[in-house]
């Protein structure tokens, strides 16, 4: 592989996906090696080298490695860049990750809000290059409400340090429901305004209650990642037509952000960025709005571009 040339700034008409992730041999063995107890599915999957809904195989790739496949995956999609979501907590892995993919694939950290040295982890992750942080409260079990979490958003607040939030139903058999209502963000969010929270999924299935809640918070955003499959259990009837729809007329353009939730143990979800894009011309937004979703929104609040 050849090595990766820094990325160029996107220009209207590229595709930025906000909400990917990525998963491999080496990132579980270092997550393995850290915490021995944790976490039955990450130590299943270093020792059968599969992960992800359907088993597939994990790639086993160094960090530069997994940088350039990367990289050539999202551009082979006609994605211009990514943001990858972590989900494991101070990984070296990741920060070399980053650096070798040289801005065309950059990582949100995850840091557990309720530690004692959040804010410490938070501040050197940022400082190593993450753009911000991922939160899995209904993952997790936890409310981002607790007072014990209010240190950790003192420093992002500080930092200006962004952060996507999975509310709502989740495909971790661990997950929690009775954490999953993004409506325990409000006080947060209103305490803290300077913090742009953005709930994924559209608040997979709890869309009421994310655009409720971005209504008396104007710092909350919706991103529209995944398959999107919890209308299928929503009452409302609603089309991804529908959702786009709600979601622009009620927080506008500029606060609606495009992602697939694509892995890195199945193939790029180009079916899920065609079907978006299409939906979007489809509800009759304007070129320039379209770009606001699919690419500006994500330079204006990650610095993707910086």
């Amino acid at each position: 592989m050849t090595p990766l040339t820094p990325a160029p700034a996107t220009r209207p008409g590229d595709v930025i996906d906000v909400h990917t992730h990525m998963f491999s041999v080496p990132l579980f063995a270092e997550y393995v090696a850290a915490n021995p107890d944790a976490n039955p599915r990450f130590r299943r999957a270093l020792k059968e080298g599969k992960f992800g809904r359907r088993n597939e195989t994990l790639p086993d790739l160094d960090p530069a490695a997994m940088a350039e496949w990367y990289a050539r995956r999202i551009h082979d999609a006609g994605v211009a860049k990514a943001l990858v979501v972590s989900v494991i907590e101070d990984s070296q892995y990741t920060r070399e990750f980053i650096s070798a993919a040289k801005g065309h694939v950059q990582a949100l950290t995850y840091v557990d809000p309720r530690t004692p040295y959040a804010p410490e982890l938070l501040e050197r992750e940022m400082a190593a290059g993450f753009r911000g942080v991922k939160l899995l409260p209904v993952n997790r079990a936890y409310r981002l409400s607790d007072p014990v979490c209010r240190p950790f958003f003192e420093k992002a607040a500080e930092l200006r340090a962004p952060i996507i939030v999975h509310y709502g139903v989740t495909v971790d058999p661990n997950g929690d429901m009775r954490y999953a209502d993004p409506t325990d963000l409000s006080p947060v969010a209103r305490d803290f305004p300077d913090i742009t929270f953005v709930i994924a999924h559209f608040g997979a299935g709890y869309l009421h209650e994310a655009l409720r809640l971005c209504y008396q918070c104007k710092n909350v955003c919706l991103d529209s990642s995944g398959t999107n499959n919890w209308m299928d259990f929503d009452p409302h009837g609603y089309s991804l037509g529908d959702v786009f729809l709600r979601s622009v007329t009620a927080l506008g353009p500029e606060r609606v952000l495009f992602g697939t939730d694509s892995g890195t143990t199945a193939q790029y979800r180009s079916w899920i960025k065609h079907q978006q894009l299409r939906t979007l011309e489809e509800i009759g937004l304007s070129e320039q709005d379209r770009d606001l979703i699919v690419r500006a929104n994500a330079v204006r609040i990650f610095g993707l571009d910086g």
